[in-house]
């Protein structure tokens, strides 16, 4: 029954993956979506630890990891979005999210998040809530008499698993550059800690622009190589990712 439930969920993130190949990357977090506007982005990363493949052959653990991320204006005040995720391992989570501006602190853009759902741990779906307060500022430098511009964003999250039974504590980290067209690089780092343990994983990723013309010009590839430490294991993962913006 818990392969069923899994093999279910990993058919519809891979329906959600074909979805996005309609009509660029967006900053979520601290930044809102405009009315009418949305942003979506599918992943899947393949694992292997360091050591050696740990569990991917007892037909519960997944050799890859899914997730769909995807987020709707509805207005100035509320962007409504959905979070959906399968860890190797046999972990799954689906949330439905409301985020709403705070005031900004200077040119610091701040923006609360409540997300309610379910996850699964250990065969069962479980009531599951995370509160979010982001932090996002856009910057401007010059280095070897270059123009660069992009942004750095903070996310500060507590999560409620299995009906409480589990609590979390998440700290990311992203810092991106604007190049429209161009290769641009990215770097997420993401830090947690909870009654199931603690992970760190650091991304350093490339977003490729998929074409010139406006329709591929809203899509960007991702590419990255994630470093995850969690508990005494740890793993390399290489990360594809497609964003759009419609």
């Amino acid at each position: 029954m818990q392969h069923r439930r899994l093999t279910c969920l990993t058919r519809l993130l891979i329906v959600l993956l074909a979805l996005t190949l309609g009509p660029g990357p967006a900053m979520a977090g601290a930044w809102m979506q405009q009315e009418g506007k949305g942003f979506a982005a599918t992943h899947i990363v393949y694992r292997k630890d360091l050591i050696a493949l740990q569990g991917l052959g007892t037909g519960r653990d997944l050799p890859v990891e899914l997730g769909y991320y995807g987020e709707y204006g509805l207005n100035a005040r509320w962007t409504l979005g959905v979070d959906l995720n399968v860890l190797r391992g046999g972990d799954a989570h689906a949330l439905l999210f409301l985020r709403s501006p705070l005031p900004l602190l200077g040119k610091t853009h701040v923006a609360a998040e409540l997300a309610l759902g379910t996850n699964q741990r250990e065969g069962r779906w479980l009531a599951m809530q995370r509160l979010t307060l982001s932090f996002g500022r856009g910057f401007q430098a010059e280095l070897a008499g270059r123009d660069l511009s992009g942004w750095m964003a903070l996310d500060l999250a507590h999560e409620w698993r299995s009906m409480g039974l589990e609590t979390t504590w998440k700290l990311d980290a992203t810092l991106g550059l604007n190049r429209p067209g161009q290769l641009a690089p990215l770097l997420q780092i993401e830090t947690s800690k909870g009654s199931a343990g603690s992970a760190t994983s650091i991304t350093p990723s490339l977003r490729i622009p998929l074409g010139p013309d406006k329709f591929s010009a809203s899509q960007e590839l991702l590419l990255g190589i994630e470093h995850k430490r969690a508990g005494g294991a740890r793993s390399l993962g290489v990360k594809l990712a497609l964003w759009h913006r419609f």
